[in-house]
């Protein structure tokens, strides 16, 4: 499909995880495709591919922690000097005003580490940062790979409205994870 007739064709059904019969076009209401920063409707692409993979996978894992830390907590101190343990620490929305600013400091500093020294790898799909599946690299493009490829995208859009669906509900009914409760 030819976004522009400077641009050369560009297919991303093609190239990132969709098989063809799913998709004809790359869907871009507001053009940021088309007029991205990034350079081609192709760079462009490859670039929003790889954040909305990036955030698939925050939102993966802030949904099982949300789930996970309902039940059970770890052991130990999240402040030595405070006394604070990470019992005192509540689920949800709340655990914002608990957490000291110095926790606060430590993760925003380890996120930015995260950010400058782990690189999408040139040339690969959106999300490669090059450290494997559990160990396991996929590198063939095979069927295989590519249909993992597309459940990780469909699980990761799944994990945002889910874990946004988590704090609405907390902030309407007061208390993380209220629908659990009614069982």
């Amino acid at each position: 499909m030819h976004f522009d007739a400077d641009e050369p064709a560009f297919s991303p059904m093609l190239h990132l995880h969709y098989p063809s019969s799913l998709t004809t076009h790359c869907y871009s209401p507001l053009g940021f495709v088309k007029k991205g920063p990034y350079g081609s409707v192709q760079e462009n692409f490859e670039h929003y591919r790889g954040v909305e993979v990036k955030h698939g996978r925050i939102a993966m894992a802030a949904t099982l922690g949300m789930l996970v830390q309902e039940n059970n907590h770890f052991d130990g101190l999240i402040s030595p000097s405070a006394g604070l343990s990470f019992a005192d620490i509540p689920n949800g929305l709340g655990a914002l005003e608990a957490v000291p600013l110095a926790g606060w400091v430590q993760m925003v500093v380890l996120i930015g580490a995260h950010e400058l020294f782990v690189k999408q790898r040139e040339g690969k799909a959106p999300g490669d940062f090059g450290t494997g599946y559990f160990g396991v690299a996929l590198d063939d493009q095979s069927s295989k790979q590519l249909r993992a490829l597309n459940v990780e995208i469909s699980n990761g859009r799944l994990a945002m409205l889910g874990i946004l669906g988590m704090f609405a509900s907390e902030v309407i009914h007061g208390e993380p994870l209220f629908e659990t409760h009614m069982f």
